[in-house]
């Protein structure tokens, strides 16, 4: 098994991330941490908003934990692996592809189960195309998925501005899938290259018989090669859940997400209730209360 401490972001990264965030959301700044206003409660010391984990260490972390003073706080960092995390714990999946050589044909065969692979055929049979875009056709099908997708899952929509500042500044790379060149889009993500990391922190698709989400995911994965990447980090999951199943058809395994604060990191627990309303709201609805709701929430 491996131990070694898993790969992170850099410090560069981080803080480019770290100053769009507050630029966008207008958060002021606390030493590393961005102050987000709360809901109903105290502000939250945010450290760093967006990310599924940081440029720290575990230890790092958990020093910086305990120079909070008591107040209310959030830090993600990474654990070394010892096996399957447990049931509804947070883990981000990765891909090495180093450990293939970063041979397409071998990744291909070799990390992929036989059901992705299936789908990813199936998804080009029937006429689906995936491609790197760039300008406001790209920002727009990004946006349209992603409004999709976290209203399936209850969950609200950041600003368009964000999106747009976080390709400026830290070269976001957006992959649409179409049924054909100029159509309509039916998946998209945003991924970014980080030394050796090449990863997705939002993607979305429709639900249909055409598996446009298995040939984005590969479109990724082949990207990912294209750049020069070691390693594919597919974002966070809980583990078991549907889409921590769905990543592990591309050869994705567990990394454990330490998350320091002094609420519950079960968010799905936490927030049950809210998201049920939120999918029951008209689209009118939290389409102008989502982006102003992200600006509010610590730990999304």
């Amino acid at each position: 098994m491996d131990t070694r401490p898993p790969a992170v972001h850099s410090a560069d990264f981080a803080a480019a991330w770290r100053s769009v965030f507050c630029s966008v959301y207008r958060w002021r700044r606390e030493g590393r941490f961005a102050v987000v206003p709360g809901l109903l409660g105290p502000p939250t010391l945010s450290y760093l908003p967006g990310l599924n984990y940081s440029d720290l260490s575990e230890a790092e972390a958990r020093r910086l934990a305990r120079e909070t003073a008591g107040r209310p706080f959030n830090i993600r960092a990474l654990t070394a692996p010892q096996g399957e995390p447990p049931p509804g714990a947070p883990a981000v999946l990765r891909l090495d592809l180093a450990a293939f050589g970063h041979d397409r044909e071998a990744v291909w065969k070799q990390a992929l189960i036989g059901t992705g692979r299936k789908c990813v055929r199936h998804a080009r049979k029937v006429g689906l195309d995936v491609a790197q875009e760039t300008g406001p056709a790209a920002l727009e099908a990004l946006r349209a998925m992603l409004r999709l997708t976290l209203k399936r899952q209850g969950a609200p929509l950041r600003p368009t501005a964000l999106f747009a500042a976080l390709i400026d500044e830290l070269d976001g790379r957006v992959l649409v899938v179409r049924k054909r060149i100029g159509g309509e889009a039916m998946a998209a993500m945003l991924w970014f290259r980080d030394g050796p990391l090449a990863w997705v922190p939002w993607s979305g698709a429709r639900l249909c018989a055409e598996k446009p989400a298995d040939l984005l995911f590969w479109g990724f994965i082949e990207s990912a090669l294209e750049a020069g990447a070691d390693i594919v980090d597919f974002g966070s999951s809980a583990v078991g859940s549907g889409p921590y199943r769905f990543k592990q058809k591309f050869g994705a395994a567990p990394i454990p997400v330490l998350w320091l604060s002094n609420r519950s990191a079960d968010l799905h627990s936490r927030y049950a209730a809210a998201m049920k309303l939120w999918r029951a709201l008209p689209n009118a609805v939290t389409d102008k209360l989502g982006p102003r709701l992200c600006r509010r929430l610590p730990d999304y």
